[in-house]
């Protein structure tokens, strides 16, 4: 086989990967908007919510109207991600960066919060070898 040819069905399988892979990209961008009218008209209709006089109330569904937009968008992007296919190995890559980040600053702060207590644990203990 030349070059040419190697190319030419590489291309070639591209354009049947790809042809195939349009009407997904496209219902997924379907799904995309109507995610959005509907995260939008929700947030609307929260905002329309008309409570008595009663401050924590009024707190609460303002702090629940500000969570319900972020919150929405971040499932919308799992289930856009999720119907082409590569929603769990994101979601997988993403937990997995954020425990091994969490556990780093937990073991930073853990060691330097008993960084004192370790320096007097190996004093003491220096002191009982010694005798």
């Amino acid at each position: 086989m030349d070059l040419a040819t190697v190319f030419l069905s590489s291309m070639q399988e591209f354009l049947v990967q790809l042809v195939g892979f349009v009407p997904k990209l496209i219902v997924a961008l379907i799904i995309w908007i109507i995610g959005k009218y509907l995260i939008s008209w929700a947030v609307m209709l929260l905002k329309k919510v008309k409570l008595p006089d009663v401050k924590p109330l009024k707190k609460l569904v303002t702090t629940f109207i500000w969570a319900v937009e972020p919150i929405g968008k971040i499932i919308l992007v799992l289930v856009v991600l999720d119907y082409l296919g590569i929603g769990r190995t994101v979601i997988q890559a993403l937990l997995s960066g954020l425990s091994f980040a969490i556990a780093i600053a937990l073991g930073i702060a853990f060691g330097r919060a008993l960084e004192s207590d370790a320096k007097d644990l190996v004093s003491e203990v220096k002191k009982h070898l010694e005798k």
